[in-house]
Parts: C-alpha cells; sequence; structure tokens
C-alpha cells in the first residue's frame, strides 16, 4: 500500500513545542486536497447549518443526552429551530464530519466538552 498526500510530499507536524506553522501547513495542503473533491462544490442545507450551530451555542444542562424522548436533544433543537430541518438527518451529517458525536442513541454535541471532562481521569497521577 502506498499512501501519498498532494504532490507526493510526506508533511511532518511538530505538535509539542512548536510554533504551529508545521500544523498550518499540513491544514493547508489538506483544504486544497478537499477542495479539488468532486462534491465539495455541493451547499449544506441552512436547516443543516442551523443544527450545528445551535448545538455549540445552546447551553446543555448534561454533556451527554439521549437524541429522542421527552427530553431528548432533537425535541430541545426543534424548539430553536425550524420545524422544517430534518434535525436526525442533520445530526448524523455533522456527526460523520466530527463536530458533534452521535452514538447509538446519544449525542454528544460538543466533543470537547467530554474530552475536558476525561482529560482529568487520564492524566492523574
Amino acid at each position: 500500500v502506498t499512501m501519498e498526500l498532494a504532490d507526493g510530499r510526506v508533511h511532518c507536524v511538530e505538535c509539542v513545542g512548536g510554533d504551529g506553522s508545521s500544523a498550518r501547513a499540513l491544514r493547508g495542503v489538506l483544504v486544497n486536497c478537499a477542495r479539488a473533491l468532486p462534491f465539495m462544490r455541493q451547499s449544506i442545507p441552512k436547516g443543516f447549518t442551523a443544527v450545528k450551530d445551535a448545538c455549540m451555542v445552546h447551553d446543555w444542562d448534561r454533556v451527554a443526552l439521549p437524541i429522542d424522548g421527552r427530553e431528548g436533544a432533537v425535541q430541545q433543537l426543534r424548539a430553536r429551530l425550524d420545524q422544517t430541518v430534518d434535525v436526525h438527518a442533520a445530526l448524523a451529517f455533522w456527526s460523520l464530519l466530527g463536530f458533534i458525536l452521535v452514538h447509538g442513541d446519544w449525542l454528544i454535541p460538543r466533543p470537547t466538552d467530554m474530552i475536558d471532562l476525561v482529560r482529568p481521569l487520564v492524566h492523574h497521577d
């Protein structure tokens, strides 16, 4: 198996003590590769964007919550958004892109919040 990125070069990233320039350079290469994909010209439905934005700014009372049910994420999001938005499809879309995490019947609207909770357990003495 041969792995090749963009122009065939290997891109190394200093992620511990660097100034961030190598990570920015790699991001630029990845963005250019992604833009060359044929489906990248398709627009994202406004309702999907509204769901992502609501997940990011909503003051959730829990880090993880059920997707469905009386107090589930879908009900809370529908209360804030246009009722025509397919919230389930939007959650699945953004989960595939890594903005949110959907696992079974559970939603983690901001995965970084979960990481912040788990980090002290992983780095304990």
